[in-house]
């Protein structure tokens, strides 16, 4: 990750963690309390990538299931962490420092997901409220071993895929309703991070890292919290990234989530 990525991400989450002391001063009529939220998701998005100093580009598509857990430390913070498992696929991505070059045509392979992640309201006026939030998620695929193809002598290569996802803007959320709460948010939207390609020929062997970003860096999110019952709630969510394609024009990259949540 570059230096002036790490310092955004950095300024990005330290202001959700400031927001935590605000929401208390905001809050001091409200009694204290700490619930616990157990929950299950799935989560499926795309998102166009560029390499080769951003002239080439490449789609990225990834779902997970996921396993959360989540404190909310005093109504209106909550923090988090997740876990999940799921495929990515990284078709398009074309390597030419190997001994033989490679277009990368093999499909989804399994990785796992980590991530760690906040949510504050900072103001309440009336029926809505205005916060904040912040994610971070980072992916590790395992290694994948390919057969290298057209050759006269049997080789192999060894494909492996490693990305991070930050996510921090404002939120808007719509508390009227009895037990159905709307919310839009602008976000900061980074993906980046490195595909790994090592081949072996006979006695021919190389390796060559990629490094791969998402095209577009703003997004917006909208959806809903649903509480059919007292500690259980269903979260939706979806996403749009617009971004400038190389060959000119506008270009839109999607996401959606659903989850299943009990609160203790």
């Amino acid at each position: 990750m570059s230096a002036p990525r790490t310092r955004i991400a950095a300024a990005l989450l330290a202001a959700l963690a400031l927001a935590g002391p605000v929401v208390l001063s905001a809050q001091d009529a409200e009694p204290w309390r700490s619930v616990l939220k157990l929950g299950v998701g799935l989560e499926y998005f795309t998102r166009t990538l560029v390499w080769d100093a951003d002239s080439r580009s490449s789609p990225l598509a990834a779902g997970f299931a996921v396993a959360r857990l989540d404190t909310e430390l005093l109504k209106g913070f909550t923090l988090g962490a997740c876990l999940g498992y799921g495929l990515s696929s990284f078709n398009g991505l074309i390597f030419r420092a190997l001994p033989f070059s490679l277009d990368y045509e093999a499909g989804s392979s399994g990785s796992f997901l980590a991530g760690i992640g906040a949510e504050a309201m900072l103001i309440k006026a009336g029926d809505f409220e205005i916060g904040i939030l912040g994610r971070y998620v980072l992916s590790l695929g395992g290694t994948r071993t390919l057969a290298v193809p057209d050759l006269n002598a049997s080789g192999s290569a060894g494909a492996k895929a490693t990305w991070m996802r930050i996510q921090a803007g404002p939120v808007l959320r719509y508390t009227g309703y009895q037990d159905f709460a709307p919310f839009v948010a602008l976000t900061y939207d980074r993906l980046w991070g490195t595909f790994t390609m090592t081949e072996t020929v006979q006695e021919l062997t190389g390796t060559e890292d990629k490094a791969i970003a998402g095209a577009g860096s703003i997004g917006a999110l909208g959806g809903f919290v649903y509480e059919p019952a007292p500690g259980f709630s269903l979260r939706a969510e979806i996403g749009v990234i617009p971004y400038s394609k190389l060959a000119g024009g506008l270009g839109f990259d999607f996401s959606g989530s659903l989850k299943a949540v009990l609160a203790f």
